[in-house]
């Protein structure tokens, strides 16, 4: 929204015209300064554009129209005729140059008469459509050196034509005074568009390594106004010379495109628009796209219709940040960074409809409106690179404190990583006095039988030592996976594997799983030979955490587990889930879709930080029945074997878990 002032913002100085011819002006008094020819000008628009000199010496003096000021036209493809009255009083030898602005004009034919000359007695062609090699001076205005003339009446015709918009200045300068506004104009303009150029370059590259887009986005304005005020103060005409005849126009063009996008992407980002309506966000984001491809009309005359509806459109789009703004003020007075944006948003904003108005004559055109966009744009540029060095800064403060925070939590994972590894330790040493004592037991048994003459220990109590043993393995193997250094942040548990038969491998689990009230039945739909390849314990784990949560909503319900051999490839375990009193059918689903949400992130070997947040989700779901309890451990045990677990549905109210495993080759 910067640029539009800038490219139109001297538009604004005319006055409300009337009919006749402006007053003559004295050209021969020695030139301490400028004589300007504002207050000195007729005006006369050619909408055919094929009017020549003769047929604008024919017209009469009523077909023009005097300005006590800058005459403008806003944007118009018409061509402008221009009409200035000179006396010389004496004859004028000495040098002097005659100065038209703006820089943006395309062609600007200007022709020197006398009443009773039919024939110029001067004329030359200016305009930034003329190649750098062709144009009478190379300055950062229009320049061409005035004739020397005698005593006498003339009259300065100039013709322009133009698809930004349209106004003139005008004036004649003596050899002093144009070197000294070169050297101080070249001067000012180009230590402005220096660091403008600077400073986006600073901020593009900090936003990106920060990554924060509204930061890169004001850089991009930068570049893109300092790219602008280059092309528009004459400096890259100056400087760089260039031949081709439309290269003025490419830089305007796109400089007013790539600015307003940038601006309207820099306070969707700030405002975080997409957080209160993602549909809204879209649209914006549409509107930029279209501002940037409007840019391609830069060098055709259809620039003035995409140029002049910019400045209504971008107003439109601030009015409703500004309202986004508003609303949230409303919510949160107290919340002082909302006023500040405000702030920032409101006084260019606000300038330019004032300035809007003003060009299409619904408001006075004064000095007060007339200076209100400028002032306003400085005052934004000031504000905004405040803000964003606040931004910045606010920045690097969170960042340093990420980083102490996360300082602090590393030592202390370090400290929890000391305290398993201790209470590994503490496990190990009582599970192996625990084995030891059962195999002595056994062994005393036995030496006591035989002593007594007995042929061995009954087959209970020998049973039930064999048993502990076992438990007391299985148990030691468990403190191993999830308490052993090396997979406390290893994305998959290290698995013991080894060939399993199915079949025996689930009628042994049952047998062990079995509890009194508690009921669990099998069906194997398959052949005996097939086998699995598979970590016998934590597969273990994982079906007794799926049995004890159902035992766990309700006790002394019989559990069935139905296994089917598909293919003899998979190997599917359907684990009956009773139904939960005031479940709904809504919770399940969610269930399923956080459980194919921890499969598809345990696919894609997401690390233990992602693992654990969805482990949250899943015991959140339905936290007053505790579904989800202990399914993360089952899911990331069963992803480790190749498999995937789901849910089903199954009899009357309940649902299924079913674990997928793969099947190797038959025994």
């Amino acid at each position: 929204m910067m640029i539009i002032g800038l490219i139109t913002g001297t538009d604004a100085h005319y006055s409300p015209a009337h009919a006749g011819l402006a007053p003559p002006v004295d050209i021969s008094a020695p030139l301490s300064d400028d004589i300007l020819f504002t207050g000195h000008i007729a005006s006369y628009q050619d909408p055919e554009q094929n009017k020549t000199l003769n047929d604008i010496r024919a017209l009469p003096d009523s077909a023009f129209t005097a300005h006590t000021k800058v005459p403008a036209f806003g944007y118009t493809n018409n061509a402008i005729w221009y009409r200035i009255d000179l006396i010389a009083s004496n004859p004028i030898r000495e040098s002097r140059h005659i100065d038209i602005g703006p820089i943006f004009l395309n062609v600007i034919n200007l022709y020197l008469t006398q009443k009773d000359n039919p024939v110029p007695i001067w004329s030359v062609l200016l305009g930034d459509h003329v190649p750098s090699s062709q144009r009478p001076v190379l300055a950062p205005e229009h320049l061409a050196p005035f004739p020397a003339i005698d005593k006498g009446k003339y009259t300065l015709y100039i013709r322009t034509q133009s698809n930004s918009t349209q106004f003139i200045e005008a004036s004649l300068l003596s050899n002093d005074a144009q070197i000294s506004r070169w050297s101080l104009g070249l001067a000012a303009k180009g230590l402005f568009i220096g660091v403008l150029m600077m400073m986006s370059i600073i901020y593009v590259v900090i936003g990106f390594f920060i990554r924060d887009y509204a930061v890169a986005l004001y850089g991009a304005c930068l570049a893109a106004f300092g790219t602008l005020s280059s092309a528009v103060g004459g400096l890259f005409l100056t400087l760089f010379a260039p031949e081709w005849p439309y290269t003025n126009d490419l830089l305007v063009g796109a400089g007013t495109a790539i600015n307003i996008a940038a601006a309207s992407l820099l306070w969707v980002n700030i405002l975080d628009i997409g957080s209160e309506c993602r549909f809204c966000k879209k649209i914006f984001y549409s509107y930029s796209i279209i501002i940037l491809l409007g840019s391609v009309t830069a060098t055709s005359p259809l620039y003035t219709t995409f140029a002049s509806y910019c400045q209504l459109s971008h107003t439109c789009i601030m009015l409703i940040y500004i309202s986004f703004l508003i609303r949230r003020i409303i919510h949160n007075p107290r919340f002082i960074v909302h006023w500040i944006y405000l702030t920032v948003m409101a006084v260019p904003t606000i300038a330019l409809m004032v300035y809007y108005l003003a060009l299409n004559h619904f408001l006075p055109v004064n000095d007060i409106t007339a200076a209100a966009y400028p002032f306003a744009l400085a005052a934004h540029l000031v504000l905004m690179s405040v803000l964003m060095a606040l931004r910045i800064t606010a920045i690097d403060r969170d960042r340093l404190k990420a980083a102490n925070l996360a300082e602090s939590t590393e030592k202390i994972v370090q400290e929890q990583r000391k305290l398993v590894s201790m209470l590994s330790h503490e496990f190990r040493t009582p599970l192996a006095v625990i084995q030891r004592a059962a195999e002595m037991v056994t062994l005393r048994l036995n030496k006591d039988a035989l002593a007594r003459g007995e042929h061995g220990v009954p087959r209970p109590v020998t049973d039930r030592l064999k048993r502990i043993q076992d438990q007391s393995g299985k148990l030691a193997r468990l403190v191993d996976v999830f308490l052993g250094k090396d997979n406390l942040n290893a994305p998959q548990f290290a698995l013991a594997r080894k060939l399993i038969p199915a079949k025996g491998f689930l009628q042994e689990f049952i047998t062990l799983a079995q509890r009194e009230n508690a009921k669990l039945d099998l069906v194997y739909n398959g052949g005996a030979n097939n086998v699995l390849y598979a970590d016998e314990t934590l597969l273990g784990l994982a079906l007794t955490n799926v049995i004890e949560n159902a035992r766990r909503h309700q006790p002394g319900e019989p559990i069935s587990l139905v296994a089917h051999e598909e293919y003899n490839m998979t190997l599917k375990i359907d684990i009956s889930h009773p139904g939960l009193d005031g479940a709904k059918a809504v919770d399940i689903e969610t269930l399923r879709n956080s459980m194919f949400s921890i499969q598809s992130t345990l696919e894609q070997n997401s690390g233990p930080n992602r693992f654990y947040e969805k482990k949250t989700n899943l015991e959140t779901i339905t936290p007053r029945n505790e579904i989800a309890l202990g399914l993360h451990i089952t899911q990331r045990i069963i992803a480790a074997h190749g498999g995937k677990t789901d849910i089903v549905s199954g009899a009357e109210q309940g649902f299924n878990i079913r674990i997928i495993l793969p099947l190797e080759a038959s025994l």
